[in-house]
């Protein structure tokens, strides 16, 4: 079963019952501690005081596979920006992951900083202009991690450049959206340097470094009709200074929508051969889903693939 995503308190908890094989944090009406406790029945009451839950068999081998890499990673994160670590903190693992995002590019943020609404909603951007000054302790954070006291009154129209580098990046992967760039780890684990690029934010490919273009450089993105445009505009663009751009391939079976879900806006167009996009700029395989997804009318979400795995993926179908 997939890691859930939990807030800090309870990864607080989950570490106490896998460290210390029990816990009193105030935890016991949130679902997912209902779920360990009575469908999974790897916690339970601790004879005699409800208020105290311990770990059952299996609970160790449980924590140790979805959470313990995923906790170390959050709280050397905390310690190292100097935000305490305390289980008074209700930061959920997006917020966490989006600070992560924040300190990595710090430098890129604190000089071009816009007011609270603007960064809310572009960096927070499932979470809306409004959610920093609605959570007072995710705020403060991001103050502290830029080092200013308060946002700017006004803003001006600006694209970041966020990266998440690495030291030794044995390739380089762009990314149209920032979910994978929240998870700052992942740059370790595959040995790679991560760019959010995509929208209208391809200029910034030109600031690639030649030493970069000299690595496999990979493109993460929706798999539907803007998602793909945009690959083959900066596929060109990376072409113009001598580099090659693969397409991370979504390893099956892809988890797939309707092009009509909910707040997607982009639709493949039935008149014009693989929607009008240029078929040179694709490998069979890759025209192979995209007709697949046209004929289903369907399209696959970035967020929905597991970046580790369409990375060694699309590494074994083809050759760089």
């Amino acid at each position: 079963m997939m890691a859930r995503k939990l807030n800090w308190p309870v990864l607080k908890a989950l570490h106490a019952l896998f460290s210390t094989g029990k816990t009193s944090a105030r935890i016991q009406d949130e679902d997912f501690i209902k779920y360990l406790q009575y469908q999974l029945h790897l916690i339970a009451h601790k004879h005699g005081n409800t208020s105290v839950l311990v770990a059952q068999d299996g609970f160790e081998d449980y924590y140790r596979t979805n959470y313990l890499t995923k906790y170390q990673y959050y709280f050397d994160f905390l310690e190292k920006a100097g935000i305490k670590t305390d289980a008074r903190k209700t930061f959920t693992e997006d917020d966490i992951q989006t600070l992560m995002l924040i300190f990595e590019n710090n430098a890129e943020l604190s000089a071009n900083l816009v007011n609270v609404e603007d960064f809310s909603a572009k960096i927070f951007d499932k979470q809306g202009s409004k959610y920093l000054k609605k959570k007072d302790s995710v705020r403060n954070a991001v103050l502290q991690i830029l080092g200013v006291s308060d946002f700017p009154q006004s803003s001006r129209d600006l694209q970041w450049r966020l990266v998440v580098d690495n030291t030794h990046p044995e390739a380089v992967i762009l990314c149209e959206n920032r979910s994978f760039l929240k998870q700052t780890w992942l740059a370790t684990e595959l040995k790679v340097k991560l760019w959010q690029v995509g929208g209208n934010n391809i200029r910034i490919v030109d600031d690639i470094d030649h030493l970069d273009l000299q690595r496999p450089i990979y493109y993460s993105c929706d798999w539907d009709f803007d998602g793909l445009s945009i690959y083959c505009r900066i596929k060109t663009k990376l072409a113009s200074r001598g580099a090659k751009l693969r397409l991370l391939f979504p390893p099956p079976p892809q988890q797939r929508m309707p092009v009509n879900s909910f707040e997607h806006y982009s639709l493949w167009n039935f008149d014009k051969t693989l929607s009008g996009l240029p078929t040179a700029d694709f490998t069979v395989k890759e025209i192979e889903l995209i007709k697949s997804l046209m004929e289903a009318n369907e399209w696959i979400e970035e967020e929905s693939n597991d970046l580790t795995a369409m990375y060694h993926y699309t590494r074994s179908i083809q050759n760089f």
